[in-house]
């Protein structure tokens, strides 16, 4: 029944793959890629990935076809950490309960939603869960000692967070205690790995154009400060929460298993599998939902153990029910996540710029465009906001991006607000001012460059945001530097002109794509849903 179970979950996770909504941090995700094949990639630190996933740019669809197959590599890479912990689980507690670890990680939260899309956290817990797979039921000879550093190397290159798996790592060692010569040579290979994982980062930041001497140092620093130091206790309390909620039948699981220890070593050793779980919940900042399927894999070894001591009967049987009702309501919720409008989106986008073209926007989601800007996650906000310094007015001087897309909070109230507000998580008031004076709406989340006026008595002066070919939108004829200028014509500007019309005439000055503008294209409304809607 498990690996029934188990095969359904891998089915709802093929179909999500295509159905669910894209998070934001996957166009990011994407976006690295096809900066490197571009010669773009500007910064080193967790981007090694994108030489083994350069072969997505050749997908045809753009982005959205190109995150469904990621999303469907990450599911195959969602499978290894299943059988890793299966493996481990048959090492510590037998065959009969390892199929049901499996199942309690795949029921508990945030798996199913998250479990396989196309972010680091995937491809970081498959390594590390192989790499222990392997240490705790090999023999480590010279060829496991290889595989195992290679695996850790890789994973310490796609994500720094891998270090949270270091006490899970010590449960190894304490596990296999007994076997010195074992312990010695696990220890050899987690050395070698790390080695090699820092002798791979270089060559990737050579070649990196433009990347500093000590920027590896610096943005460590400050990813640590703001993930961890600056964080206090339980930051994400409410996500920690509802992960519990999900998971209650695993949770009981793991209470029962710890108790479950035939000797002090192997309970320390337990324990030591809770604790990358149990101390991100503490101190980790950014334990988003995302997270959690990451960081539980260790964590459900020890389910196996609470099955092995609870044996078969009542208890166990409401538990698996219970963790089954959880899991379906995740499959739900999973399925229920649309993404049309944002491949809506994106197709209008494509057909508007058929070539690549600057843009802004939160977080890269026109991952195959060229964008200059931070990335717009609340821990760039806070670091923007701490810099102190306005960035659009310059960005738009010097890379005259014709697109906007208003896809974050920030980015939203920026463009819609009626007044020009202030807070931790918005734009400066002068950013905000500067997009404003800028960009003119087309459709949904699409802003133009442009600008928009009322005519008055008296000829208006107005100065567009940079040189180029701009399309007149007016229900009635107006002079333009002297010349007659029907709705529709296109003019070329060098920035200022002088328009003249009927007294409060209203006059659009909008980018020329190349595709045909059409009222309507897209319906108003956020571009994500469930964890991350349109909320800071």
């Amino acid at each position: 029944m498990q690996r029934h179970i188990a095969y359904l979950a891998f089915a709802v996770l093929v179909a999500a793959a295509w159905i669910r909504n894209v998070n934001w941090d996957e166009f990011f995700f994407l976006s690295h890629i096809h900066a490197n094949l571009e010669g773009r990639l500007d910064r080193p630190m967790q981007t090694a990935y994108v030489h083994a996933f350069g072969w997505l740019a050749w997908i045809p669809g753009k982005e959205m076809a190109q995150v469904f197959v990621a999303r469907l590599t990450m599911t195959l890479f969602l499978g290894i950490t299943c059988l890793s912990i299966y493996r481990i689980s048959k090492t510590v507690a037998g065959r009969d309960v390892a199929g049901l670890a499996v199942l309690a990680f795949l029921t508990s939260g945030f798996v199913i939603v998250y479990g396989a899309s196309f972010r680091a956290d995937p491809i970081a817990a498959a390594g590390l869960m192989a790499a222990m797979a392997i240490m705790m039921t090999k023999r480590m000879g010279s060829v496991q000692t290889a595989v195992t550093a290679l695996l850790i190397a890789a994973s310490l290159l796609v994500t720094v967070k891998a270090v949270l798996y270091l006490p899970a790592f010590l449960g190894v060692l304490l596990w296999r205690w007994p076997e010195r010569g074992q312990v010695l040579r696990i220890f050899v290979s987690g050395l070698i790995g790390v080695g090699l994982a820092s002798i791979i980062y270089i060559w990737h930041a050579s070649g990196i154009a433009s990347s500093l001497s000590n920027e590896t140092a610096n943005n460590a620093q400050r990813a640590f400060e703001t993930t961890l130091l600056d964080s206090g206790l339980f930051p994400r309390a409410r996500e920690a929460l509802l992960w519990a909620l999900l998971s209650l039948g695993a949770i009981t699981l793991v209470a029962v298993g710890i108790g479950a220890g035939q000797n002090n070593r192997k309970i320390c050793a337990a324990l030591a599998f809770a604790l990358p779980c149990l101390l991100s919940i503490l101190f980790y900042r950014n334990a988003f939902p995302y997270f959690f399927p990451f960081i539980t894999p260790p964590l459900m070894i020890i389910t196996a153990m609470g099955a092995a001591r609870l044996g078969r009967g009542p208890v166990l049987g409401t538990l698996i029910v219970l963790m089954l009702c959880t899991g379906a309501g995740q499959a739900v919720k999973a399925l229920s996540e649309n993404a049309a409008l944002q491949r809506a989106t994106l197709a209008e986008v494509h057909r508007l710029f058929p070539e690549p073209v600057p843009y802004i926007d939160h977080n890269a989601m026109v991952a195959t465009f060229p964008r200059n800007l931070f990335f717009m996650s609340s821990m760039g906000l806070k670091h923007y906001r701490a810099a102190g310094q306005p960035v659009m007015a310059h960005l738009i001087e010097t890379k005259r991006p014709p697109l906007l897309l208003a896809n974050r909070w920030a980015l939203h109230v920026a463009m819609n607000d009626e007044t020009v507000p202030d807070g931790p998580h918005l734009l400066f008031p002068e950013d905000a001012e500067a997009l404003r004076q800028s960009y003119i709406h087309y459709s949904g989340t699409i802003w133009l460059a442009g600008q928009e006026t009322i005519l008055g008595s008296e000829p208006e002066d107005i100065t567009l945001p940079f040189p180029g070919r701009y399309r007149v939108e007016t229900d009635k004829p107006v002079v333009i530097d002297g010349n007659n200028v029907s709705d529709r014509m296109v003019i070329y500007s060098d920035g200022e002109h002088r328009v003249s019309g009927s007294l409060g005439q209203k006059v659009r000055f909008v980018w020329d794509t190349f595709g045909t503008p059409r009222t309507g294209a897209l319906p108003n409304g956020g571009l994500y849903v469930g964890f991350w809607k349109l909320q800071p």
